[in-house]
């Protein structure tokens, strides 16, 4: 998978999945995402004016990483990524894997980001050490996207307006009005206002009300409460999940320096599905 996926580091080495980078620029300095922590990101934003941006991973970084995984007797991969409404990234991953000839690459567009993408990528890996083909889980995946939700609130929408992820009239509205904007990603994988809020706690207890009412089903579910540069809030906002939803798989992740450009710092989501499937 792409690095937006922010898995943390025992499941990648668990299920051993591979991360292709994303890059960010802060300045003059060009960063993989991978090797930049939130800390030293956020330290390097201070030191600039205006923004950071960040850039797809290229054709030849996504071949060399399947030749390197074919090359260790892998038969099958599976390469998923971010929505291809917001990225290039799952263009460049098709473009390797058309260059890659005769060689069984399935790729994956999770029309989503951040934990949205990493939990389809997590179940993905699970169910390949089970033994799935990659035709199966492939199918498998098709139907877990439909059931995973993702809401996330932001402090403000000027960072995705000036990145060209969602459209000026939200961001203005969410400006003049001074709401809390619940955003999702819609059918067509684009970042999209679900609700809108007076305060966070109003927002957070908005999307509690989304996920009450997904596992009003019975189910059991995993649920992932994700952060940018707030790990006290995280660490609160998952100790409420455990204390009302003991009962389902509960873990919290913080998303990195891609993410972190685009939404800002102390914005705060929550992504859940069935699982197991």
């Amino acid at each position: 998978m792409d690095s937006t996926g922010y898995l943390t580091r025992d499941i990648l080495q668990q299920f051993q999945i591979l991360v292709v980078s994303l890059a960010v620029t802060v300045g003059t300095e060009t960063y993989p995402e991978t090797e930049l922590s939130n800390k030293q990101y956020f330290e390097k934003l201070k030191r600039i004016n205006g923004l950071s941006t960040t850039s797809q991973p290229s054709v030849g970084a996504f071949l060399e990483a399947y030749e390197s995984l074919f090359s260790q007797g892998v038969e099958e991969i599976i390469s998923l990524h971010l929505s291809s409404s917001i990225s290039g990234t799952l263009r460049s991953a098709q473009m390797a894997i058309n260059l890659a000839l005769d060689k069984k690459i399935y790729s994956f567009d999770s029309q989503s980001s951040a934990l949205g993408l990493g939990v389809l990528a997590w179940a993905a890996a699970e169910w390949a050490e089970q033994g799935l083909s990659a035709s199966e889980i492939m199918a498998n995946l098709k139907i877990l996207k439909e059931q995973t939700e993702l809401y996330f609130v932001v402090n403000t929408l000027e960072n995705l307006r000036k990145g060209g992820r969602i459209g000026g009239a939200a961001a203005l509205l969410g400006t003049l009005l001074q709401i809390k904007p619940i955003l999702y990603f819609n059918q067509q994988g684009e970042i999209d206002v679900f609700d809108k809020v007076r305060s966070r706690p109003r927002a957070w207890q908005r999307v509690l009300e989304m996920l009450t009412r997904a596992i009003s089903s019975g189910k059991r579910f995993r649920i992932c409460v994700m952060h940018v540069n707030i790990p006290d809030e995280g660490e609160a906002l998952l100790r409420e999940l455990k204390s009302r939803f003991p009962e389902h798989d509960i873990r919290l992740f913080e998303a990195g320096a891609v993410i972190a450009t685009h939404v800002g710092t102390g914005a705060f989501g929550l992504v859940f599905h069935p699982w197991p499937l």
